[in-house]
């Protein structure tokens, strides 16, 4: 018989067995799923996805101005983009 305060000592039943990996917690989410949540979340914050092609010239301009203004990129091509659209002609 194992003393209570033994903490050390395995019981004599066996010991415990479990599964391999870690334990399913039940919320894991799809790939899908976690996507149509990001869109809603940015579709919530007034935001929208946007993919391009552009010259290499572009992004290496847009990098050292991201790292002169020390901003992030997404804000910055969104700031200019802004600036040169959406102001009165």
């Amino acid at each position: 018989m194992k003393q209570v305060e033994d903490v050390h000592t395995l019981d004599m039943l066996g010991p415990i067995k479990r599964g391999r990996g870690r334990p399913a917690t039940g919320s894991a989410m799809t790939d899908a799923q976690r996507q149509k949540a990001r869109r809603q979340r940015l579709k919530e914050e007034g935001k929208g996805v946007l993919t391009v092609e552009v010259s290499l010239d572009v992004i290496a301009a847009l990098d050292a101005f991201v790292q002169f203004k020390d901003e992030a990129k997404g804000s910055a091509v969104d700031r200019i983009l802004r600036d040169r659209l959406l102001r009165k002609r």
